[in-house]
């Protein structure tokens, strides 16, 4: 039996483009594959709030994996059977990361502890969150809320600090470094939401899917790992966020959503 086919898409600097956060590249793709019924999943740092925004404007209606693989989001009534008894603003929530109250206090005993410059969301005003991101005020302040997850700004290279990572696994969290921000989070990642996700719709739809994902830097690596055809996006730069040993990688010619045409 043909497999069909699912699609897990990063979104600043994949789907929307990254600097404007524009997608109109991306809607001749997405409409030709959502006439083809093939789901598209957005799988994003961004919050569920961030992206049910984003959604509506382009006119998704899949499940959606946030703040770097920390929840999964599924519409109520998308599957046949329930799948969490979790609800938030009509979705199913798995989560998978940690609240972030814990991770605020992480964060805070990590700064200390290790003497690092950083600032994070929770603690910056939106006006700042607008100047590091280019969002505009109202989307600035609807991604200061975080749920799961502690975006920051720091000048430090702070993922070759191996006492930092030990600290960081001996409290179940996982450091990452996005396209501007590093990202602190639970002991999770987008490939384990990938996984999951894909098995409920195998489950739920009784039959196997063929999974392809898009992404365009490094906290995108366990995504594109996951899946069976990983597409590493162009930066506007005119190269790619890094390489990858991964078989069958296919990299775009054109630049971030002008690179799903």
């Amino acid at each position: 039996m043909k497999k069909s086919w699912l699609i897990f898409t990063d979104l600043d600097g994949t789907l929307l483009d990254a600097e404007t956060y524009a997608f109109t590249e991306a809607l001749p793709a997405i409409r030709l594959l959502q006439e083809k019924k093939i789901p598209i999943v957005p799988c994003t740092s961004k919050t569920h709030l961030e992206v049910i925004r984003i959604r509506l404007q382009i006119g998704l209606t899949d499940p959606f994996i946030v703040e770097n693989g920390s929840a999964v989001f599924v519409p109520q009534g998308y599957f046949k059977h329930p799948i969490s008894n979790l609800l938030m603003d009509n979705y199913e929530i798995i989560v998978l990361g940690k609240k972030h109250q814990e991770i605020w206090q992480c964060f805070k005993t990590m700064r200390q502890k290790f003497k690092i410059q950083a600032l994070g969301f929770t603690e910056m005003t939106v006006r700042q969150i607008q100047d590091h991101t280019q969002l505009g005020e109202a989307e600035a302040t609807v991604a200061k809320k975080r749920f799961f997850s502690e975006p920051f700004v720091c000048g430090q290279n702070l993922l070759e600090n191996d006492r930092l990572m030990d600290f960081l696994r001996a409290q179940n969290c996982k450091l990452l470094r996005g396209n501007r921000f590093y990202h602190l989070l639970g002991d999770t990642d987008k490939g384990k939401a990938v996984n999951i996700l894909l098995k409920l719709y195998e489950r739920q739809m009784h039959k196997n899917f063929r999974t392809l994902g898009l992404g365009d830097s490094k906290n995108d690596i366990d995504l594109l790992s996951s899946v069976e055809q990983p597409v590493l996006i162009k930066k506007p730069s005119g190269g790619y966020g890094m390489e990858l040993d991964l078989p069958n990688i296919y990299k775009t010619r054109k630049i971030g959503p002008a690179g799903l045409r």
